[in-house]
């Protein structure tokens, strides 16, 4: 086993999202559904039949090295 220690940025651009507003829980579910959906585009995920169309997630940058 290797240990790696680096950065990952991951883009999420949705479109067409209806969310309740008023409940001051509007920014954490966009942010739930935006992580949630960044998941589902895993290979190994358990929710990849939960992949919704509004999203559009990518890998920007992705800074990996291994341990020394």
């Amino acid at each position: 086993m290797a240990v790696f220690s680096g950065e990952v940025t991951i883009k999420v651009k949705f479109k067409n999202l209806k969310v309740a507003v008023g409940y001051g829980m509007t920014s954490a579910i966009i942010k739930h559904k935006c992580v949630e959906q960044a998941y589902a585009t895993s290979p190994w995920s358990k929710m990849r039949e939960s992949k919704d169309e509004r999203f559009e997630v990518t890998i920007e940058r992705e800074e990996v090295s291994d341990y020394k």
